[in-house]
């Protein structure tokens, strides 16, 4: 986890004994890390990479020293891009996720998905702002236990959608918004879909299907939505649902491999898909 400290943010938390809880790297580039704080300073100085800071709990007696009317609180967010200098005093405990951002992982974004030149688009430096959208989907990535075999493909998911919100409107040039248009092309709807069943036991990430349906992740993305009316991961989820039922229904395997050949880590794991659907315990329905 002390890979963070190739980020200058996250290696000087780590120097001011900031406590990390966990963190991930995701495709792209992109980090995440969960931290808890307290009673310290830190100071970040031009840093090379975008950091979206999220509070989860406390900040209200956190005073950045460029804005020292500025109040943090939970669900306030700090929107702090590459280049920029901030000086922080850190009274009380908080916990804080961090989204680390590559510069050229989101200039990069601006170029593919709104078609922009990227050494036009800067993220807008702010110290403590509210952005009901952001704040949720950093809510849902929070949320999620980061080491589920599954949580790589809905991080992916939350963390493009947060790079297009962030893209659309927190930048100094803010992009137009777009809305769904079409959806997939009935091959690559195949291709995806075969995809997703062909890797359902060992686990599909976001990138493998968006290079079956031969789109960037984040139109993919969309796209998929605009065809199936859910995300990916809520899709594959889905599928992993009906390839259990009827593994379990037919009766002839035992739990362990009904929840191997469906992509769950253990029996446990599949139990709790299943109640979380509605449905009997996987002993119940193979009796059924």
């Amino acid at each position: 986890m002390q890979a963070v400290s190739q980020f200058a943010v996250g290696a000087e938390l780590l120097r001011s004994r900031a406590r990390l809880r966990r963190a991930l790297a995701l495709h792209g580039g992109v980090w995440l890390a969960h931290w808890g704080n307290a009673d310290t300073q830190a100071a970040y100085m031009k840093p090379d990479h975008h950091t979206l800071s999220f509070y989860l709990e406390g900040g209200q007696a956190v005073r950045c020293r460029q804005a020292p009317s500025a109040r943090g609180a939970p669900g306030a967010l700090c929107s702090l891009p590459a280049g920029h200098e901030s000086q922080w005093d850190v009274n009380g405990s908080l916990q804080l996720l961090h989204i680390y951002l590559p510069h050229l992982q989101l200039a990069q974004a601006a170029e593919r998905w709104f078609d922009q030149d990227p050494r036009l688009v800067s993220l807008v430096e702010h110290i403590y702002f509210h952005d009901h959208e952001l704040a949720a989907l950093c809510m849902r990535i929070a949320a999620l236990d980061w080491r589920e075999r599954d949580a790589a493909l809905s991080l992916q998911e939350l963390t493009l959608d947060l790079q297009a919100r962030l893209l659309a409107q927190h930048t100094t040039n803010r992009l137009p918004q777009r809305g769904l248009r079409g959806g997939l092309a009935p091959a690559a709807r195949r291709r995806v879909l075969d995809c997703v069943e062909a890797r359902l036991a060992l686990g599909v990430s976001l990138a493998e299907l968006a290079e079956a349906a031969c789109l960037s992740e984040f139109h993919f993305a969309r796209m998929f939505r605009a065809s199936f009316g859910v995300a990916p991961h809520a899709w594959v989820m889905q599928r992993r649902l009906v390839r259990a039922r009827a593994l379990l229904t037919d009766g002839r395997s035992s739990l362990d491999d009904v929840a191997q050949r469906c992509g769950y880590a253990h029996v446990s794991h599949m139990n709790a898909a299943l109640r979380r659907a509605g449905l009997a315990s996987a002993a119940k329905l193979r009796h059924s």
